[in-house]
C-alpha cells in the first residue's frame, strides 16, 4: 500500500500570555498506530489540532508528502484525508438526529446547496456500509441520544472514515470506556490499519494501552516535542512517564508524611434515590487523599454526585465534622465547603463561553458583586490571584 507522510517542521504556536507550542518536529506514515503523550498543558491536543486545521495561527510548516501545505480550516484537513474525534463525544453529535444521519453528517453539509432533497434510503445503506467497515452493528435509524458513549464514539470514527481518511486523530479514546469497550475500540483500530492503510493517532495518558497497541510514541512536555520512540518489548512505563516529567517520577513526587488527623468525612449506609449508589459506608480522615477505584460503570461518578448533593439521597447519612449534613441540591454542598471537578468538564464542569476570570468566580459569585451587579475588579482581582498561586 501506498505510504503516506504527515509531518510538521518548526511548528509553534500561541495564546494570549501562553507559548502553547514551540519548534515543534513531528512525523507519522500511514499504516502506523502512534501516542502522543506529555501531561496536561504539555501541547499534545494543540498540535493535532494544527494537524486538524482547527489552530489556524501557527507558525512553521506542515508538510503532506514532504510538500508544504496550508493547514488553516478543518475543510483542508479533510481534504488530505486528516479527521479528528475529539474526547467530548457529546458535542460533536446531533442528539436528535439518527445514528445515520450522524454518520453522513459530513457529506451532508458538503452538499448543502447542491440538491434541494436528501435520499434517505442512500444515507442509510451507506451509513451501514461504513459501520461494516469498522465491523460495527448498529441500528441506523436509533437516535444518537439513545446510544451509550461507546457506541457515541463509534458513530464518530465511522463519520470520519465515511469520506477520505489517511490519519485519524483519536482525542482521549478510551477515557470513558470500560475494558470490555477499550478492546473493542483497539479491534476496530487495528482493523483500520490493516485493511485500510490509515495512520491512527491516540491523544492519551494511559501507558499500559499504549504498550498494548501502538507502534511508537511522542512525548510532549511545556509545548516542545521532547521524543519519538519506537515501542519495543523492552520499553516500560516508567522510560516513558520519567520522559513526561522531564525527571524520574520518585524525584518529582517524593513521599510526604503527613499527620493523619480525626475522621472529618464519615458516609453511613447512602442509597441514592434512583438507584445508582447503594448502602456504601466510607470515611475520610483529616490530611488524608482517599482514591475511589473500580471499572467505568461501578458507581464512582454517582457517588461523587451524591455526596455533592448532585444526586439526591433516599437514605443514610453523610456526616462532615461531626454535623450531618441534608443536602437538597449542589449549593447546599458549596455552603458547606465541599467542592467537585466533574467528570466531563466541558459539559458540567465550566462554562464555555464564559472567561476564565468569570469561571473562576463563578462557584461563589456573591462574593463578587456589589448589590446584584458583578464587580468586574474583583473577579480580576481573584483571577489574578489564583494565576498566581497556580502558576
Amino acid at each position: 500500500m501506498e505510504k503516506i507522510t504527515l509531518a510538521t517542521r518548526n511548528v509553534s504556536i500561541e495564546f494570549p500570555g501562553v507559548k502553547a507550542l514551540s519548534d515543534c518536529n513531528f512525523e507519522i506514515n500511514t499504516g502506523m498506530i502512534h501516542a502522543v503523550m506529555g501531561a496536561n498543558g504539555a501541547g499534545k491536543s494543540t498540535l493535532m489540532k494544527v494537524l486538524a486545521g482547527s489552530n489556524r495561527t501557527y507558525t512553521g510548516e506542515v508538510l503532506y508528502n514532504g510538500e508544504v501545505v496550508e493547514m488553516r480550516t478543518p475543510a483542508k484537513a479533510k481534504e488530505l484525508g486528516i479527521q479528528i474525534v475529539y474526547q467530548e463525544v457529546d458535542m460533536a453529535l446531533v442528539p436528535n438526529l439518527s445514528v445515520a444521519e450522524n454518520v453522513m453528517f459530513n457529506a451532508m453539509v458538503m452538499n448543502m446547496g447542491k440538491r434541494q432533497f436528501v435520499d434517505f434510503g442512500k444515507m442509510r445503506r451507506e451509513a451501514e456500509e461504513t459501520l461494516a467497515r469498522l465491523n460495527v452493528k448498529l441500528d441506523v435509524n436509533r437516535l444518537t441520544s439513545s446510544l451509550t458513549l461507546a457506541q457515541k464514539q463509534m458513530v464518530l470514527i465511522a463519520r470520519a472514515i465515511q469520506g477520505k481518511c489517511n490519519f485519524l486523530i483519536l482525542d482521549e479514546p478510551t477515557a470513558p470506556l470500560s475494558d470490555t469497550e477499550t478492546e473493542e475500540l483497539f479491534k476496530v483500530v487495528r482493523h483500520l490499519r490493516a485493511t485500510e492503510n490509515i495512520a491512527i493517532i491516540f491523544i492519551t495518558h494511559r501507558i499500559h494501552e499504549v504498550l498494548n497497541i501502538c507502534d511508537s510514541y511522542t512525548v510532549m512536555r511545556n509545548g516542545e516535542v521532547i521524543d519519538t520512540t519506537p515501542i519495543t518489548k523492552e520499553t516500560t512505563s516508567k522510560e516513558i512517564v520519567d520522559k513526561m516529567l522531564g525527571r524520574s517520577f520518585n524525584e518529582s513526587f517524593p513521599k510526604e508524611i503527613c499527620e493523619i488527623g480525626e475522621k472529618s468525612l464519615v458516609v453511613e449506609n447512602l442509597c441514592e434515590r434512583e438507584g445508582r449508589v447503594k448502602d456504601v459506608s466510607m470515611y475520610v480522615r483529616k490530611g488524608e487523599i482517599v482514591g475511589l477505584a473500580g471499572l467505568v460503570g461501578g458507581g464512582k461518578t454517582e457517588l461523587c454526585k451524591t455526596l455533592f448533593g448532585d444526586f439526591k439521597k433516599s437514605s443514610g447519612k453523610i456526616v462532615l465534622n461531626g454535623k450531618e449534613l441534608n443536602m437538597k441540591k449542589a449549593a447546599d454542598a458549596v455552603k458547606n465547603r465541599i467542592a467537585l471537578v466533574p467528570e466531563e468538564r466541558r459539559k458540567e464542569g465550566v462554562l464555555v463561553t464564559e472567561s476564565v476570570e468569570f469561571n473562576l468566580a463563578a462557584a461563589a459569585l456573591g462574593k463578587f458583586c456589589d448589590f446584584s451587579f458583578i464587580n468586574n475588579k474583583k473577579t480580576s482581582d481573584n483571577a489574578t490571584k489564583y494565576v498566581e498561586v497556580l502558576a
